[in-house]
């Protein structure tokens, strides 16, 4: 039986992705005229938006994690943000998420049945403010009648109503629990109640919850701010509505988790729906391109002052 390599076949599709940019870069050059008039100024307002949203990541895992009695100082909750947004940007799709739970689980004692307790929690709570604000970015655009924006109104209604569902979702296998003889089947299912318990437990302290998600819709807001930021610097200006479900579609592709960085995936389906946002596919790769270096500098900076030690004091563990 053939063995699939994931992290080769990620990185095989991100070094396919980046080819076939250069080549369209190429062909194309004269669209990317401007790149050309990039404002220094909006771009270094867009990497201050990158630590904000880094930041509150970082505050986001360190509530969350309270509620199962691990402690962790500001500091370290935005040190293991740093390094888990690095890992996602830098290596194969999956790997700071990987980190953040070995470190976790190292350090702090977490189980990994209570991370993917935060995890799931962080999951509902994205999706239940993305899908919200995309289907609001929506009403805004109802003029542009397509085949697009009834796909689009679909998918977060349904996206919305999955996570309204989930907030009130159980997972209780007790009666079952015998009937499933596969050792894998048992220890699925124990794992499913394990997450299932922590989520009860977060959404059991009301203030702590409130406070999740009020740091999911801050960190919507500043993605937008952000997504202003890289318009503003290469000379484009979008509408308010087509601003949001600019900035709500690359948040949410973020979760295609296939090539590092999510290269390829979220400039894909910012050209699938480029009529609907008002973009020809030069500017959106004019656009990724401002926004992922201003995100390659910011992880590099804070990373030799900030974050390194942190990942060289765990390494040694």
């Amino acid at each position: 039986m053939i063995k699939i390599n994931k992290k080769l076949i990620s990185r095989i599709i991100a070094v396919g992705v980046v080819v076939l940019f250069l080549w369209y870069f190429i062909a194309n050059i004269k669209d990317f005229s401007l790149l050309l008039t990039i404002n220094p100024v909006f771009v270094i307002l867009l990497m201050l938006v990158n630590v904000l949203a880094i930041t509150a990541n970082g505050i986001f895992m360190k509530l969350s994690i309270s509620l199962f009695g691990k402690k962790i100082d500001f500091n370290e909750s935005v040190r293991i943000s740093l390094i888990s947004s690095a890992g996602n940007f830098f290596a194969p799709a999956g790997s700071g998420l990987g980190f953040r739970a070995v470190y976790l689980k190292k350090r702090h004692g977490l189980s990994y049945s209570d991370y993917l307790s935060t995890l799931y929690c962080n999951y509902v709570m994205v999706f239940f403010v993305y899908s919200t604000l995309g289907l609001i970015s929506i009403l805004g655009l109802l003029g542009h009648a397509s085949v697009s924006i009834v796909i689009l109104a679909v998918f977060f209604t349904v996206l919305l109503t999955m996570s309204m569902a989930a907030f009130f979702i159980r997972v209780n296998v007790k009666k079952q629990h015998s009937a499933y003889n596969s050792k894998w089947a048992r220890r699925l299912l124990e794992i499913l109640v394990s997450v299932s318990k922590g989520w009860s437990l977060i959404l059991a302290d009301k203030k702590v919850s409130m406070q999740l998600l009020g740091l999911i819709v801050f960190n919507a807001s500043i993605m937008t701010l952000g997504s202003y930021f890289i318009m503003n610097s290469i000379g484009l200006a979008l509408s308010p509505a087509s601003l949001l479900l600019f900035s709500m579609l690359g948040a949410l592709s973020i979760f295609i988790n296939i090539t590092p960085g999510n290269l390829g995936v979220k400039e894909a389906v910012y050209i699938a729906f480029s009529s609907i946002i008002g973009l020809s596919t030069s500017q959106i790769l004019s656009a990724a391109l401002v926004d992922r270096i201003a995100l390659f500098f910011v992880l590099f900076l804070l990373w030799i002052t900030y974050g390194k030690n942190l990942y060289l004091s765990m390494s040694k563990e």
